[in-house]
């Protein structure tokens, strides 16, 4: 029952998304949240973006995320292969102290 609530809540929100790029596209100027345009003259305004610049905050914002996803991806690696080392040492100084007592 959770699979499918959380199907149709990740549909739910596909279908919202689409409807507010649809109305933002259709509505022109008059949106009702404001986005970037993209125009050819980069002089024009401070509003809009050229081509090439949108392509490079794109590339940019990538960049980051995937050195983000990167670096947390090693940081866990490396803790979790210290919590493996931690798990044998105390395993081990477990069946040394205990057989020792025998």
């Amino acid at each position: 029952m959770r699979k499918l609530a959380f199907v149709i809540g990740a549909v739910v929100l596909l279908l919202i998304g689409g409807g507010l790029t649809s109305q933002l596209m259709s509505s022109g100027g008059e949106a009702l949240l404001p986005f970037i345009t993209q125009t050819n003259v980069p002089d024009a305004s401070t509003l809009e973006t050229a081509p090439w610049q949108a392509e490079q905050l794109v590339m940019f914002v990538g960049f980051i995320l995937f050195n983000l996803i990167g670096m947390a991806a090693t940081i866990a690696i490396v803790l979790w292969l210290l919590h493996r080392g931690v798990k044998q040492a105390r395993s081990s100084e477990t069946a040394v102290t205990t057989g020792g007592t025998e």
